[in-house]
């Protein structure tokens, strides 16, 4: 009897979808934190693991494991060297894509239109704009008509092309390798990143994290980005944390919404700064708390193409989405 140890957190939509499955493969034992106090500790017996986050040790306890199901799109919490040694099967889930790129859009609207840092200005009674004169120093910018170029053209980024488009934005896109098909709603295709952040007014990121794209954007590529906009919705470090600081505070860049850090809390409750330098601190800058899936069509998303993947392993002993653990996606 194959065994699935469920790892991730369960709410009451995935206890009934689970039921489901067990209904559907009652030869299959699959065990929640409702059958074990710690699943963890039936590690060793587990062929198949439902997680985003593993440790070395923990891959290594598991010796039966053969797939490996990230409820999520991110893949960079799994030790992949490990796992692609033993060529477990790692698959993922990119339900959320069309929310985080909403998300992606709305830091945009929310940085170029200036409306945190007029909202907090109001809270203190502070105007801006014709009550106070109209003066040049008040006004936003647009997004309309502008050039945009999204860095990563996987699901994330061809939903963003998309909703750019209704703003009659020019969309390059940045691929890392050529594409040989043109892909919707964007106007260009390349991969010479130097040549599309140059080209581009606002530059969304939604690369994921591998060692290819570690500090991707680093102090080079942000030197070529006086006076434009960068949004991050892909991974923190894919941009190299002491250049974003520098080049916000040399006023390099226009302005920058990010969504995803360097440091997270350790617990629920402890109290820590999303990275090492004080970015939080620039009236042009709009800070979220890495929250661009989490809203409830897209966690559904992710729950059901997760179930999909699995069921399909199971039938298959292939899983729809099926990561390619050299590339990291």
């Amino acid at each position: 009897m194959a065994t699935i140890l469920f790892l991730n957190r369960l709410d009451d939509r995935w206890m009934e979808s689970i039921r489901r499955l067990k209904r559907e493969f009652s030869h299959v034992e699959m065990i929640t934190y409702k059958e074990a106090e710690n699943p963890r500790d039936l590690l060793p017996q587990a062929d198949a693991i439902v997680t985003g986050y593993l440790s070395r040790e923990e891959v290594r306890k598991a010796s039966r494991l053969k797939a490996i199901f990230v409820p999520f799109a991110g893949v960079n919490m799994l030790p992949i060297e490990d796992i692609r040694q033993r060529s477990i099967i790692v698959s993922n889930a990119h339900g959320n894509a069309k929310y985080v790129a909403e998300r992606a859009l709305a830091l945009a609207l929310a940085l170029l239109g200036r409306v945190v840092e007029y909202h907090e200005d109001l809270e203190r009674g502070i105007w801006h704009g014709f009550a106070v004169g109209n003066t040049s120093e008040d006004r936003w910018v647009t997004l309309f008509e502008k050039r945009c170029a999204v860095l990563g053209l996987g699901k994330i980024g061809r939903e963003l092309a998309k909703l750019l488009k209704a703003f009659g934005c020019y969309v390059t896109g940045f691929k890392k390798t050529p594409s040989k098909k043109p892909i919707p709603n964007v106007d260009e295709i390349t991969t010479d990143l130097e040549e599309t952040v140059e080209n581009a007014k606002v530059v969304f990121v939604t690369l994921p994290l591998t060692p290819e794209t570690e500090g991707l954007i680093d102090s080079n590529i942000l030197s070529k980005m006086r006076g434009k906009y960068l949004i991050n919705v892909g991974r923190g470090r894919v941009i190299d944390e002491e250049a974003l600081y520098k080049a916000l505070k040399e006023g390099i860049l226009a302005g920058a919404a990010i969504d995803v850090w360097y440091q997270y809390p350790e617990s629920p409750n402890h109290a820590v700064l999303p990275s090492r330098y004080p970015i939080h601190t620039f009236k042009n800058v709009v800070i979220s708390p890495h929250v661009s899936g989490i809203v409830e069509e897209a966690m559904q998303a992710n729950m059901e193409e997760t179930l999909e993947n699995i069921r399909s392993w199971l039938i298959t002993g292939e899983p729809l989405n099926k990561v390619d653990l050299e590339r990291m996606y």
